[in-house]
């Protein structure tokens, strides 16, 4: 094969990678940072607060049905013992980023605790359902939790 033949071969291999890769990311709607911040930053404040208090009616009052489920009361008092345990108690948090997929909007703070040098990343998956903003998915990272 000439050398004009394969350069011709990565050009339009290179071009249709950029036409899928495109067309993937315009089909996504762009995040409203600002919009989604004014139901996110408080419903997670609300959580962090919550996980200090051990407070199960505060941590999950905007969980969706699923949630509730797969964390009931006690399961959030043994988590949240293990939590604290390794990283300490919630001092703060930072917005870092949004993103949405599908029906999802994933929202990641860099939070503070108390035991814990680095940031621990809180993951929070919101859906609305019936006009409200709910919870599908809670997750904490941080090196101490991951040891």
């Amino acid at each position: 094969m000439s050398r004009k033949k394969v350069r011709l071969l990565a050009i339009a291999g290179s071009a249709l990678f950029a036409v899928i890769f495109m067309g993937g990311c315009l089909n996504q709607t762009p995040v409203d940072i600002d919009q989604v911040r004014s139901y996110a930053d408080p419903i997670t404040e609300n959580i962090l607060i919550a996980t200090t208090e051990n407070n199960y009616t505060k941590y999950s009052e905007h969980f969706d049905a699923t949630m509730k489920n797969a964390l009931p009361e006690s399961l959030f008092l043994e988590t949240n013992a293990m939590i604290k345990s390794k990283i300490g108690t919630y001092d703060s948090k930072e917005f870092w980023k949004a993103e949405r997929k599908n029906q999802y909007i994933i929202v990641y703070y860099k939070a503070r605790f108390t035991q814990e040098p680095a940031a621990v990343i809180v993951k929070v998956v919101f859906q609305e359902l019936e006009g409200d903003m709910k919870i599908s998915g809670l997750w904490f990272d941080s090196p101490r939790l991951r040891s």
